[in-house]
């Protein structure tokens, strides 16, 4: 007997047989049940998942005379007898069906809509449909990829499918319906057929061997799990083309078909390289993952094939982490695959194996026109082996957050210590009250002509000659060496209480200024525009922002704060900060203020209500 080919053979002959189409086909069956069955019929869907089947499964039930009940399950609520009187199915065995399948049924017409796409063709068609049916009840034509029909032919046979004969129904079955005018689109009943799930294809499969050792003409051979995963992986959803690939992995003869046959017939590189590339770069070792790819490249793996196999690596692994309970209905591997993916998905983040997966995406753009594909995919592996570890923007304000809340521990701390950020106070009516004034301070030393911001200070040159230094008291050296207790924090209120503000808090403190001019300009040149707030008995209490504190807080300039403080004052004191504007922002605050105030004065007005005068408009006269 000759060989028939596995897709021919086992083709399904009724709507059970089909696989991951049950939306379409108990649809069908219970159209056929009650007798409401359309004129024009659509079905769409991607190649190799029974679009032509079942116009040819529908053609056979139109004029089968002996219906059979579809041994299917029943639905939620209903008995097995409603479930089976309601979805009918061919009988296989009769004169109309027998024809059909054999192909030579007279009421059965087959065209190819890309050879038969001329409005010739149609008219032809259209002469032939209009004659009654031979022996059964209706005139079925199907055309195969109607999209292919040229706009001509659409045009006439719009006519035909507006009025058609009562006996006539079509079926059109294409992959492209937008290709579709929307004139024929909108007279037919479309019926989308979905891909089918890896795991029902690989079952599918293992049926089909399983049949065919129970055939005494079927060829002997033994279908592994994992094959049949591999071979349905490489249909990608397509049933056809799952079925064509193991007919010529049957071809080579081997009794045992398991995994190596399937990659070695089909030429499917190795899953063993991409868990070892991928484990590398997952360890983040760059040299072990260019090896790892250069010793898949010398045993003849394709490098575009390699991208395309690390990127799904990469998306199996994502699948896995993501869904445990739930990936291996996505993942076509074995269970000892499966936890292997399932441990390199550990300690990475979601985002970080999608970053990954993108990357082994992208590269293969370039690979195509490339003479030399491999140097993108070098490239690409590199760059995922040093991939830093992202994080999410979730987790970078809630990181912001903390700090926050670090910061804003309190008021008022010592220099060394962060500074605080307390809410502005509200006052009436949901204004914002402005900050109280600060003291006034000591007179300004004014900076030497030619003084520029600190950023832009170049080095000093030294001194032709220097002054000698002078002779430090006790106090000012202990105050040099050592730092200045710090005192418990308490709120801006109590220190400024505490804090006096006389005519020697301000003489000391600009001699402190003027010394430290002479040390350092850049230090002088900020501390001029620090707020002087006042000063107790052991502290000097200063009002600064936060850019005055990161400067006056450096291992360099504190020490000379310090110092000079020491020898001003005849005494160690501790400096105290208050969170406060320099005297340049309180300036523009001020200015701003002014020019709010007016607008804010008219807003009170009408929140009393008193009624205002409003800026007359266009075309308005002023009175």
């Amino acid at each position: 007997m000759a060989h028939r080919a596995l897709t021919l053979k086992y083709r399904p002959q009724v709507f059970s047989d089909l696989v991951g189409q049950e939306h379409v086909t108990q649809v069908l069956s219970a159209a056929l049940a009650s007798g409401r069955v359309a004129q024009a019929f659509l079905f769409t869907g991607a190649r190799g998942v029974g679009k032509t089947t079942s116009a040819r499964i529908l053609a056979k039930a139109l004029n089968c005379p002996n219906l059979v009940a579809a041994p299917v399950a029943p639905a939620k609520g209903k008995k097995a007898a409603e479930a089976a009187d309601a979805l009918k199915e061919p009988c296989g065995t009769c004169t109309s069906c027998t024809e059909i399948a054999s192909g030579v049924s007279l009421d059965v017409l087959e065209i190819d809509g890309a050879s038969n796409r001329g409005i010739a063709d149609v008219q032809q068609l259209r002469e032939s449909v209009r004659f009654a049916p031979t022996g059964g009840r209706y005139r079925v034509v199907i055309i195969d990829e109607v999209h292919q029909l040229s706009g001509d032919a659409f045009a006439a046979l719009l006519k035909t499918l507006e009025e058609p004969p009562a006996h006539l129904v079509f079926i059109f079955a294409t992959t492209d319906p937008q290709k579709l005018p929307d004139t024929i689109r909108s007279r037919t009943q479309r019926f989308d057929f979905a891909r089918v799930a890896i795991r029902r294809v690989a079952d599918r499969l293992l049926e089909i061997a399983s049949r065919e050792q129970a055939d005494a003409d079927g060829v002997k051979f033994e279908l592994r799990d994992g094959a049949a995963l591999l071979i349905a992986h490489k249909g990608e959803g397509s049933m056809r083309d799952a079925v064509s690939a193991l007919d010529q992995v049957v071809s080579a003869g081997e009794p045992v078909i398991d995994e190596t046959l399937v990659r070695r017939v089909l030429g499917i590189p190795d899953r063993e390289v991409f868990f070892r590339v991928a484990g590398a770069v997952i360890a983040r070792d760059p040299q072990a993952t260019l090896r790892e790819l250069h010793e898949a490249f010398a045993k003849g793996q394709d490098p575009r094939e390699l991208a395309e196999g690390l990127a799904e690596h990469f998306r199996d692994v994502l699948v896995v982490k993501v869904d445990p309970e739930k990936g291996h209905e996505l993942v076509a591997a074995s269970n000892e695959d499966l936890n292997r993916l399932k441990q390199q998905g550990e300690g990475w983040a979601d985002a970080d194996l999608l970053r990954l997966m993108r990357l082994a995406a992208e590269c293969q753009w370039p690979m195509r026109d490339s003479p030399q594909p491999l140097v993108h995919l070098e490239a690409a592996v590199l760059q995922m082996a040093t991939l830093e570890p992202a994080e999410s923007i979730a987790s970078l304000l809630d990181r912001l957050e903390q700090l926050e809340r670090r910061l804003g521990g309190g008021a008022v701390s010592a220099i060394g210590s962060a500074p605080a950020r307390p809410a502005p106070p509200s006052g009436p009516r949901g204004f914002v009250t402005p900050p109280a004034a600060a003291p006034a301070d000591a007179p300004r030393t004014t900076p030497s002509p030619g003084f520029t911001p600190a950023s832009a200070i170049a080095p000093r040159p030294a001194a032709p000659a220097a002054a000698p230094p002078r002779q430090a008291s006790p106090a000012v050296a202990r105050a040099a060496t050592t730092p200045p207790a710090m005192s418990a924090p308490a709120d801006d209120a109590t220190l400024a209480a505490e804090a006096r503000l006389d005519d020697g808090v301000k003489a000391q403190w600009a001699a402190t200024l003027v010394a430290l001019n002479g040390r350092s300009r850049m230090l002088g040149a900020f501390l001029e525009d620090i707020t002087l707030v006042g000063a107790t008995e052991r502290a000097l209490v200063l009002a600064m922002d936060d850019l005055q504190r990161s400067v006056v807080d450096t291992g360099e300039h504190r020490p000379l704060l310090q110092e000079e403080l020491a020898r001003a004052f005849g005494r160690p004191m501790e400096l105290r900060v208050v969170r406060g504007q320099s005297k340049s922002g309180e300036r523009r605050e001020q200015a701003r203020r002014a020019d709010l105030q007016p607008i804010i004065d008219r807003a009170i007005q009408m929140f009393d209500g008193e009624i205002i005068d409003r800026a007359p408009r266009g075309g308005e006269s002023q009175s």
